[in-house]
């Protein structure tokens, strides 16, 4: 099978949960029959890349995000911009397609992640060569016009990362016998259990004894920071609740580094996050660091606790990444998390915005023995059966052919 993946979203220029999963599937693929492409946004200059049967092509004509040079803000959505870069796409597509004889195209994210006119082009060339294509949502439609271009365009199956999203989907309009729920996976051989415990607290220079809860999640959407969307202000809220009770506990918020150009919008948002910091009082005890996304395994791993109380989620690639590590872990009732966590069996779910709700399930996981055991172990069991990336990519290749079949 030749397989190409768009995505706008690369592992090259920051790490959210589309990127890793990103870096996952080019692993993956990598030890498949047939051959697979990849083209994905570079900030810098078009190039490629080969690596045994994947071929990827950085292209500067998906980079679109806002960026700023010398203290300003650069639009890269003006329409001049768009029709430069979209057009430039859609000679490379259109070629590249012809050259290169693929059975498949699926797009990642295309109705959040690009301007509109990109799912239009794709589509046409598709459309008009009659190869299949396949839409992988990540994301929530957010507005009318996603939606339209979830519903209304010449996608073969809509692929969504959970029932939530596909529920979502359809409740807007889009059509059930189009819709499939492929959920995401963790890489194992990455994330696990035999990971170097002592590395992030001899590199964040704490004693060994010292209590860790981590949360870790991007503050970036885009431009626009999600603090509080992402349960920042919450977590820190039933923190202070607990931090008082042992002067040994430490919350650490792993943040995710964004693309340089967002670098102002990264200050803006860090400023913010550590105003909230100073009016719960927890200063001394609360830690932010970015870190490599190679780095993240061991972060994981030296951890006591993993929490994200998010507002909503699609599903939640990090409660993965830490089931995976033996973490017990805590999120909210919202979106796909309750696909992933079942309360008070691999780990708790709480209502969004409860704070002292939040604190109590917190105190719970840092020092009742039997529920962090019962946790960790029905967590692992979890991964291994449901959410091991050799799993889930099995599964969503295996629906391409057979979907491929019946075309």
């Amino acid at each position: 099978m030749n397989l190409l993946i768009i995505s706008p979203n690369s592992p090259q220029l920051s790490i959210g949960g589309v990127e890793r999963y990103i870096k996952n599937l080019i692993e993956y693929c990598e030890e498949q029959d047939g051959h697979y492409y990849f083209v994905l946004p570079s900030k810098a200059k078009n190039e490629v890349i080969k690596q045994k049967n994947v071929t990827i092509y950085f292209r500067e004509s998906l980079d679109l995000a806002p960026r700023t040079r010398k203290g300003l803000e650069v639009d890269l959505t003006s329409k001049k911009t768009v029709k430069s870069k979209s057009h430039e796409f859609f000679l490379f597509l259109n070629s590249f397609i012809e050259k290169n004889n693929i059975d498949a195209v699926i797009a990642q994210n295309f109705h959040v992640g690009l301007p509109p006119s990109y799912s239009l082009l794709v589509n046409m060339i598709c459309h008009a060569k009659d190869i299949p294509l396949f839409l992988q949502l990540h994301s929530f439609a957010t507005n009318k016009l996603q939606t339209e271009l979830i519903n209304n365009l010449f996608w073969q199956k809509i692929i969504c990362v959970s029932k939530s999203v596909a529920g979502d989907v359809f409740q807007k309009g889009a059509h059930i016998k189009s819709l499939t729920t492929k959920y995401l996976g963790v890489n194992t051989k990455e994330f696990n259990q035999n990971i170097d415990k002592k590395w992030l607290k001899k590199k964040l220079k704490l004693s060994q004894e010292t209590k860790i809860i981590l949360c870790a999640s991007r503050i970036l959407h885009g431009y626009k920071d999600i603090i509080q969307e992402k349960g920042f202000i919450d977590l820190l809220d039933a923190f202070s609740k607990i931090a008082h009770q042992d002067k040994t506990l430490r919350l650490i918020l792993a943040i995710g580094k964004p693309p340089t150009r967002l670098h102002i919008q990264f200050e803006e948002a860090l400023k913010k996050l550590e105003g909230f910091i100073q009016i719960h009082s927890v200063e001394d005890q609360v830690i932010i660091r970015t870190f490599k996304l190679e780095e993240m395994p061991r972060v994981y791993a030296g951890s006591n606790v993993f929490v994200l109380a998010s507002e909503n989620e699609t599903f939640g690639q990090v409660y993965l990444e830490a089931m995976a590590c033996g973490l017990p872990v805590l999120g909210t009732k919202v979106g796909g998390v309750p696909e992933i966590i079942e309360d008070n069996i691999n780990g708790y779910l709480t209502i969004p915005n409860d704070a002292s709700h939040l604190s109590n399930r917190l105190l719970s996981l840092l020092h009742d023995e039997n529920v962090r055991e019962l946790f960790i172990a029905n967590g692992l069991k979890t991964i291994d059966t449901r959410f091991n990336s050799e799993r889930t990519f099995e599964t969503l290749f295996s629906f391409i052919e057979k979907t491929l079949l019946k075309v």
